[in-house]
């Protein structure tokens, strides 16, 4: 696919624009919209191109969020080692998570920019790129600068989009099973499976359970006719506890590799190339074997789109190592530079996404040996330190302070750290009282002035002051807003009545020797005039 820039020109109309121009408006169409335009015209779009924007747009972020994490062994920063093998819908629900205006802006561009180099190279008519535009800027009209909602956008258009054969959110089974089964929670694989229209049951039911046990007892060769019309017999209670008395893993409740090969099974993209695993250790691959593996190139003739599985995997093998190790050279990655073609030449130009293939498992198990090192030395420090304190007591600038990561994190043991506080705390308790006694007069010759007034009735009369403070200073703010609205409201009362009330007030209250009503009502007449 030919993919336009920012800079590259497209017909709209009868008049050529530079795409950046379009996409000062285009980009804040909502959803309905798009889902309508797409169907009228009768156009789908590759999942790919939405999963290649959507991870371009998320890597610098990845790699931000796994640098700062990298010594805290936690569930997020693993997830985000599978970064590059992420599904559509993991990388949606990352975008909603960062909840990055920046990021929710850059997405629509590079989105939109990709979606009309596709429409460019389909043929769409120039006449509809017209009605977008014309659409998007009544939009703007009508409802301003409105970005729509990241955490609705992408799921409203999901119908736009199809994948390649035997695919399903972007991935091959071989790939689908083991980066959801090590980066997903049980929740985001559900809601995966209702964007598929895929209903995932909570339980299993009697004969599915059944099912489970007598093909289990199969492969043990423990299996007869007559026990099998037993387990069918049973009620599901006594069912599971058959299963736990023969050592057969088997329950009501679906584990996760049970939900992944329910969606495999059920959902239409799926459906037909299903097949059950020989194996459960199809799940238990780790990040760099699923990015080795090699898919075969889909062939359909809905798209031009290349796909070099093999190649595009290993760049993004080196970027995962790259974060993983935070290494202090600066991050290269691989542009692509797209050069237009001139318009007499009718040539399309494929985009290949590729890097020079690299071996890096040596490293990777060098850093996962260092990490483990530097944990160790972390430990034993703490401990030397901490028997430090109790024979010595605390030793300013010691080397073998624990390492405090942040405010809510402490790396060694925390036996340890309960030791360490309590200490600190009994110090700090120690010099509490002594400043304490050091202001006492408890003990000491020195008597108290017969002229100091009682604790209580000094409290009093402080209360009192403030009180009538108060009562004064409201009074003065009531009486001044009473005289202005007093004012304004008698320059537009002519009688005779309200003219001796305005000279008695003038006597009373006067600035500058001139009466305060008077003030105000020139004030009133340079406004209206």
């Amino acid at each position: 696919m030919a993919r336009l820039t920012r800079e590259s020109m497209i017909l709209v109309g009868t008049k050529d624009y530079k795409i950046e121009d379009l996409l000062k408006t285009i980009i804040y169409l909502p959803a309905s919209y798009v889902n309508s335009f797409f169907e009228e015209i009768g156009l789908t779009i590759p999942r790919e191109l939405r999963i290649f924007v959507l991870r371009e747009v998320l890597r610098e972020k990845v790699i931000e969020t796994r640098k700062s994490r990298l010594t805290l062994a936690d569930e997020l920063n693993y997830r985000l080692s599978w970064f590059t093998e992420f599904t559509e819908t993991q990388l949606e629900n990352l975008l909603i998570f960062f909840d990055d205006p920046k990021i929710d802006r850059d997405f629509l561009e590079e989105f939109w920019t990709d979606l009309l180099s596709y429409m460019n190279e389909k043929k769409v008519p120039a006449k509809d790129l017209k009605r977008i535009l014309d659409s998007s800027l009544a939009h703007v009209r009508a409802n301003g600068l409105q970005l729509p909602s990241m955490k609705t956008f992408n799921r409203d258009i999901k119908n736009l989009f199809f994948d390649s054969y035997g695919r399903i959110d972007g991935l091959a089974p071989a790939k689908f099973r083991p980066v959801l089964f090590k980066s997903s929670t049980l929740h985001e694989i559900r809601d995966l499976g209702s964007k598929y229209d895929v209903d995932v049951p909570r339980r299993l039911k009697k004969t599915e359970l059944a099912d489970i046990i007598i093909h289990e007892l199969k492969d043990r060769g423990q299996h007869t006719e007559q026990l099998e019309t037993q387990v069918r017999g049973m009620s599901v209670l006594i069912m599971q506890r058959f299963a736990i008395d023969h050592d057969i893993k088997a329950s009501t409740e679906l584990k996760k590799e049970e939900i992944i090969e329910y969606i495999l099974a059920n959902a239409k993209e799926t459906k037909e190339s299903y097949f059950i695993p020989d194996s459960p250790k199809v799940y238990e691959k780790e990040v760099e074997e699923v990015a080795k593996h090699v898919e075969p190139t889909p062939k359909t003739e809905e798209t031009n789109v290349v796909i070099l599985d093999e190649e595009e995997k290993t760049e993004d093998t080196s970027q995962a190592v790259t974060e993983e190790a935070v290494v202090e050279e600066p991050i290269e990655e691989v542009k692509t530079v797209v050069q237009e073609t001139p318009k007499p030449v009718q040539r399309e130009t494929q985009v290949q996404y590729a890097a020079a293939p690299l071996d890096l498992s040596e490293l990777v198990n060098e850093i996962k040996l260092l990490r483990k090192s530097i944990e160790k030395a972390v430990e034993d420090n703490a401990l030397q330190m901490s028997q430090e304190t109790v024979e010595q007591g605390p030793r300013a600038g010691s080397l073998s302070e624990p390492l405090v990561l942040n405010s809510a994190e402490f790396y060694g043991n925390p036996k340890i750290l309960k030791k360490l506080v309590k200490n600190d705390e009994i110090e700090e308790r120690e010099k509490f009282i002594e400043a304490r006694k050091a202001q006492s007069s408890i003990g000491t010759n020195k008597d108290d002035d017969d002229d100091d007034l009682p604790p209580k009735e000094a409290i009093f009369i402080k209360k009192l002051f403030k009180f009538l403070l108060k009562f004064i200073l409201i009074t003065i703010a009531v009486v001044v807003v009473l005289l202005v609205v007093y004012s304004v409201a008698s320059y537009f009362i002519p009688f005779q009545f309200v003219r001796d009330a305005d000279a008695w007030i003038n006597g009373l209250y006067q600035i500058g020797g001139k009466g305060i009503v008077l003030h105000i009502h020139e004030l009133i007449t340079s406004i209206i005039t």
